[in-house]
């Protein structure tokens, strides 16, 4: 089987390019801002975005929508499911800049490389996949055997409508 057939495979190439797109991005903001706790939460959100059209592009586009509003409900999805990557992305490259020194180019993707396979579960279950359709239940008909005895007993049945 291709390799790049498999969504795994595929969510991870885009994601190395969101981590290029990430850098870039967070060289931008650290041109701005000079802090990098804040430079690094912008540079997530800039690549955060672009990972979302390209996976749902790419890696789903059996389940690509067809309604804007659907775009943007996929999307406030993706962006609340990265809340909590973040949050250990984050944590973790801070952990690398701030306790081992480690600088702010290279703390941002090994953060980013913590939560991936974390946002891979959470995205392909959660994000992704359109609604399932509601439908009702079919009703429930017992199935009896018209080999066997009748559970009821027919007499008592039609005495009592007497």
């Amino acid at each position: 089987m291709n390799l790049v057939r498999k969504k795994f495979v595929r969510f991870a190439i885009i994601g190395g390019i969101g981590i290029l797109i990430n850098d870039l991005a967070l060289a931008a903001f650290m041109f701005l801002f000079h802090f990098y706790p804040v430079a690094y939460v912008f540079a997530f959100a800039v690549s955060n975005g672009a990972n979302f059209a390209l996976n749902q592009l790419i890696t789903y586009p059996e389940y690509r929508p067809n309604h804007a509003s659907i775009w943007l409900y996929r999307l406030l999805k993706a962006e609340v499911t990265s809340i909590s990557a973040l949050v250990i992305s984050f944590s973790v490259a801070l952990i690398f800049h701030y306790v081992f020194h480690v600088n702010e180019y290279l703390s941002n993707p090994i953060g980013l490389c913590f939560s991936f396979v974390y946002k891979y579960l959470v995205s392909d279950r959660f994000v992704y996949r359109p609604r399932p359709t509601r439908t009702a239940a079919p009703k429930h008909e017992p199935v009896t055997d018209p080999m066997l005895p009748p559970t009821v007993d027919e007499d008592e049945t039609t005495s009592a409508a007497d």
